[in-house]
């Protein structure tokens, strides 16, 4: 094999177990979709990943809060949760 293809099959492998860790260790909680929808409007310093029991992702949002990505990621964060179909009480899974 090449250097380039063993290089390739690294990065897939990486891929292939970030994923899979990713899936694990991933706990969806119930929050009410409203509430979540207008705290992504305060994505820039996490607050909606803090409502959602999601510190360390709120920590890391409050952290770099100076440089504007948090509010993009906000309303990335946004634009997932509002199609999302509550239940009969308003909940979604974050």
């Amino acid at each position: 094999m090449s250097e380039n293809s063993e290089r390739k099959a690294l990065w897939i492998r990486f891929g292939e177990w970030y994923y899979d860790f990713k899936e694990r260790h991933t706990v969806l909680l119930p929050v009410k979709r409203k509430t979540y929808c207008w705290l992504c409007l305060l994505g820039i310093i996490g607050a909606h990943h803090f409502y959602a029991k999601h510190w360390i992702k709120g920590l890391v949002y409050l952290a770099f809060c100076w440089t504007g990505i948090p509010g993009v990621m906000g309303l990335i964060d946004w634009m997932i949760a509002v199609p999302k179909e509550p239940d009969e009480n308003g909940m979604i899974l974050i």
